[in-house]
């Protein structure tokens, strides 16, 4: 009996021995997981047709202005580059015109610029006449204008590039200073022409002005334009 007490006091020692104490049992972790925070729905203002017609029309007259203004600008250019052609760049540029291609017109009249180089009388020195459809009449500057009577007939005599003429006179005209102006046909050649042309002369005059009389059924004019026609020869 004293050894089976003895074994029994042992085996509940032991099993004391065996259980953990209160201190390291570790306790369950629970993971706390954060829930999201909810936002309200906000919802945009619905837009109504009335106003997308106004934003329409207002888009579109945007585009419009922006039109007017590049081609306002683009007129402005144009200008500019108008008024900066003077007669020395001009007749630098036409240099390089193909007369046979631009110095007539589909009709077969010729074009003339703002001067053009003529052939006058017997003279072999080329001329540079100005062309001036508004003017009735062509007139040329002349030296000692003298006139006399020949068979009952009004003759002038006169100078014109260092040679001596003397010519019927056809018809007379007022200057603005009621001086009485003779009219004469001298030959001239302007291009492929070879024609008889009425001119006033104008006694201490210079050059050569070529009218609507000389033009009218021949020869248009392109104002932008110098020295179309060839020189005649």
């Amino acid at each position: 009996m004293k050894k089976t007490a003895v074994g029994l006091l042992a085996l509940s020692l032991f099993g004391c021995a065996q259980q953990p104490s209160l201190k390291d049992q570790s306790q369950p972790t629970v993971s706390i997981t954060a829930q999201p925070t909810a936002k309200p729905l906000v919802f945009a203002s619905m837009v109504t047709a009335a106003e997308m017609q106004a934003a329409a029309k207002a888009q579109t007259i945007a585009a419009e202005k922006k039109a007017h203004r590049v081609k306002k600008q683009a007129l402005a250019a144009i200008e500019v580059t108008t008024d900066k052609i003077t007669a020395s760049t001009a007749s630098k540029k036409l240099t390089t015109v193909n007369h046979k291609a631009s110095s007539k017109t589909k009709d077969g009249m010729l074009v003339l610029g703002h001067h053009e180089w003529v052939l006058m009388l017997s003279g072999s020195k080329h001329i540079s006449a100005y062309i001036d459809p508004k003017s009735s009449t062509s007139r040329v500057g002349v030296k000692n204008l003298v006139e006399f009577e020949r068979n009952g007939d009004n003759w002038v005599k006169f100078v014109f590039q260092g040679k001596e003429y003397k010519y019927p006179v056809e018809a007379w005209s007022k200057a603005d200073n009621n001086t009485r102006l003779p009219i004469v046909l001298l030959r001239t050649k302007l291009g492929d022409r070879n024609d008889e042309v009425e001119y006033q002369l104008i006694d201490g005059g210079k050059g050569v002005v070529l009218g609507e009389n000389f033009m009218r059924d021949i020869a248009i004019q392109n104002g932008q334009r110098k020295y179309v026609q060839p020189k005649a020869k």
